[in-house]
């Protein structure tokens, strides 16, 4: 449910019954995080266990609003703050199967990839993914994970539900050119395609595609149009990569990780080809829709930079294919299981959850 203030948020919880074995997600609109330490006194003297993270919009229906809370109530199989390779997991992984893990991590972590892994390491393909990466319009790294004790940076958050989700996700990028081979590469920084500086060899690509002239200082007004995209092994589309700076040393810095010696293209898109994205995915969630459900929606930050005043008729294509109410936010990295089980973080994206509701 989405409430405009704190005050909403106190009526709802004051009406609701909510049990000792339960737990409230939080969505956090950046423009209302003023009011989020006042919202935890106020759950924490209410012994209520909640988790959430702050993002720089969330998506209410058919519309992207830049304050207020959706607040959502789960019964967790198990839920936890993990930090990089430090995950505390007693469960019996068989008995998880057809569950869910709703996963919200620090999207503007250099150690986004470390934390995800964390969690497959130990949980594996028994559960099915969704998520996406909190932070903020302006891309700058502050804290942004909240639960009962505190509000954190580089950590993620995991809680896994009995429900089933039936889950899609789709991009609308096409590829411009390559493969290049990734040459260097550590972390989240792409240092050289083919040998060569990846700033140079991305630089004389766009410029002669645009006709433009590519500065580090104006990188990323270009590079939102015009993302990586990574060829997973036994996987038949790329997996895109959002190049957001250039740092110091002349090298591409990306909201995830660009995997060594894996081949990579620059893609591009258009309006058209992203908003029947937004189409496919509503369509392939309901062929196989639980017939009581919550949409759950992590839909990039740089789509919405990139359609602009025609995003909404992104959110608008999902909402009128739906039975029910979309609730999510825009996200920086999301989080999905691919076909093989695998937990994967994609950027430029839009996935979309049915997350069942026993009725």
């Amino acid at each position: 449910m989405y409430f405009k203030t704190v005050d909403n948020v106190r009526e709802y919880v004051e009406k609701s019954n909510i049990q000792t074995d339960q737990q409230l997600m939080i969505l956090v609109a950046e423009k209302s995080m003023e009011d989020l330490n006042t919202l935890r006194e106020y759950l924490n003297s209410k012994n209520i266990r909640f988790f959430g993270g702050i993002y720089a919009a969330l998506l209410v229906k058919q519309t992207s609003e830049s304050e207020g809370f959706i607040v959502q109530k789960h019964t967790p199989i198990y839920s936890s703050v993990v930090l990089p390779y430090l995950m505390r997991f007693t469960l019996d992984k068989e008995k998880l199967q057809g569950s869910t893990a709703i996963v919200l991590v620090d999207g503007l972590s250099a150690q986004m990839k470390e934390l995800t892994d964390t969690v497959y390491n130990k949980i594996g393909k028994h559960v099915n993914y969704i998520g996406g990466g909190a932070g903020f319009y302006d891309l700058k790294h502050r804290p942004c994970i909240f639960d009962n004790n505190g509000i954190y940076s580089d950590v993620l958050y995991i809680c896994i539900v009995k429900e089933h989700v039936e889950l899609a996700v789709e991009h609308g990028w096409n590829k411009l050119k390559g493969p290049f081979k990734v040459t260097k590469s550590h972390g989240n920084v792409l240092s050289e395609l083919d040998g060569e500086n990846a700033f140079e060899v991305y630089k004389d690509i766009i410029e002669d595609v645009l006709d433009i002239r590519l500065s580090p200082e104006g990188f990323f007004i270009y590079a939102k149009d015009h993302p990586f995209g990574i060829l997973q092994e036994n996987q038949l589309d790329v997996l895109v990569r959002d190049p957001i700076f250039i740092n110091e040393n002349n090298e591409i810095v990306c909201v995830a990780d660009i995997p060594q010696d894996s081949k990579l293209y620059v893609l591009q898109g258009n309006t058209t080809t992203l908003l029947d994205s937004s189409i496919q995915i509503s369509n392939r969630c309901l062929k196989n829709a639980p017939a009581q459900y919550i949409p759950l929606l992590f839909d990039c930050i740089s789509r919405a930079m990139f359609l602009e005043e025609k995003f909404e008729k992104e959110l608008s294509n999902i909402q009128q294919r739906l039975n029910y109410m979309v609730e999510g936010a825009l996200s920086i990295g999301e989080i999905a299981s691919g076909d093989n089980g695998e937990l994967l973080i994609h950027n430029k994206s839009t996935i979309l959850g049915l997350l069942q509701v026993k009725g």
